[in-house]
């Protein structure tokens, strides 16, 4: 009998902790973040000149043309130079092998909006603060900025505006911009003759 009432306590307890982590996640606000384009992309070009001085793996060093300076590359996978007319992996350049890239890099200025929208019942309201009642039945107080506003079956209000009962929808969009950079490039070479 004893083992029954605990196996019968167990199943509710988990059902009761499963309910509940449900109504929790019900709860949360909505939330969906993208990255958006917000203007034209600057391409910029660059010309790199240089000999060969050794490739191991996807590692080159090579002696910069004016000047002999030596750089270390990192090769792509799969990239490929124009060696005497025969496109050839990168990696299989000899040393010597005089190397020109043009180098393509494309700034582009983007935004990452995140939306979140949240709905509650007014519990409380001041021209500063509104606590919502959530759908999980807690109570979350949030600092209204000036000028926002709340929707209120399709009409918009302002906090002070709200009543107790009233069901809102408020969204939240949060704007952080930055600056996405791409980088391709095309090499051709000669050998030394």
């Amino acid at each position: 009998m004893y083992r029954l009432i605990e196996g019968t306590t167990r199943v509710f307890g988990a059902a009761i902790l499963v309910l509940g982590v449900a109504a929790g996640a019900a709860a949360q606000p909505s939330q969906t973040t993208q990255k958006v384009v917000t203007g034209p992309a600057k391409v910029t070009k660059q010309m790199l000149k240089g000999e060969v001085v050794a490739i191991k793996g996807n590692q080159m060093v090579a002696s910069m043309i004016p000047g002999g300076a030596y750089r270390l590359f990192s090769i792509k996978p799969g990239k490929t130079a124009t060696v005497d007319g025969v496109v050839m992996p990168l990696v299989s350049v000899k040393p010597g092998t005089v190397l020109t890239a043009d180098v393509y890099t494309a700034e582009v200025p983007m935004v990452q909006r995140t939306v979140t929208t949240l709905k509650g019942t007014v519990w409380h309201a001041s021209p500063t603060t509104v606590i919502l009642t959530l759908e999980n039945g807690h109570n979350k107080q949030y600092e209204v900025p000036n000028g926002l506003k709340f929707n209120v079956d399709g009409q918009m209000k302002q906090a002070m505006e709200l009543r107790p009962g009233m069901i809102v929808t408020a969204t939240k969009i949060v704007e952080v911009p930055e600056t996405v950079f791409t980088q391709d490039s095309v090499v051709t070479g000669t050998t030394k003759k």
